[in-house]
């Protein structure tokens, strides 16, 4: 079951320590809070360890993005494919916020030690992890309580403001529709609601 609960106050704790809380989410800022890890491309990755972005995909087991955990160093390094041919825009910014859900939602030190692949990536293939991975970057990156007042009113809004692909923007506006159908408001809500106002008002 996803601890949906859980993701939301981790959203809300970066939305509360970003310097600008602005849409589309700008993801340096988040990579920036996240102070044991860091980002790479995998074209930058290529160059240093003189290999191929082919090579680079087969160790990371994804034309998208991995990350790599060291658990004794502890340290993080997330690994993004930003070829526009592979991985358009929108896709990068999913995928990245993706990777970051894992990290945030402790998966990689929850799974056992002897589930890292030789090549020393994790290969997270745990379909409860990935779905709270999933939940983490749709809740990060569009999340519902902002729909109103960003005026998101169709797929189109909704991928414009939120900077994600056009397939992630239909079905996140799907669930959004069903979650306003049923949906009645929390003390979360609010809290998101208000972060965003008073550090919009603070620019």
């Amino acid at each position: 079951m996803i601890r949906k609960h859980f993701i939301n106050n981790l959203v809300l704790q970066i939305y509360e320590q970003l310097p600008i809380l602005q849409f589309p989410i700008r993801m340096n800022d988040v990579y920036k809070l996240i102070l044991n890890c860091k980002y790479m491309s995998y074209q930058k990755f290529a160059y240093i360890n003189h290999c191929s972005i082919g090579d680079v995909i087969a160790i990371c087991n994804s034309k998208s993005g991995c990350t790599h955990y060291d658990p004794n160093k502890n340290r993080y390094l997330i690994l993004l494919n930003l070829s526009k041919t592979d991985n358009n825009y929108g896709r990068q910014r999913w995928t990245a916020a993706h990777e970051i859900g894992h990290i945030q939602c402790k998966h990689h030190l929850i799974m056992a030690l002897d589930k890292i692949a030789e090549n020393g990536f994790y290969q997270i293939t745990n379909p409860e992890y990935e779905a709270e991975a999933d939940y983490f970057a749709a809740t990060l990156l569009a999340p519902f309580p902002l729909f109103e007042i960003l005026q998101i009113k169709s797929v189109f809004d909704l991928q414009n403001t939120f900077g994600i692909s056009s397939e992630a923007a239909c079905v996140r506006y799907k669930e959004y529709l069903q979650w306003k159908k049923n949906h009645r408001k929390t003390a979360w809500e609010r809290k998101i609601i208000n972060c965003y106002k008073r550090k919009l008002n603070s620019l």
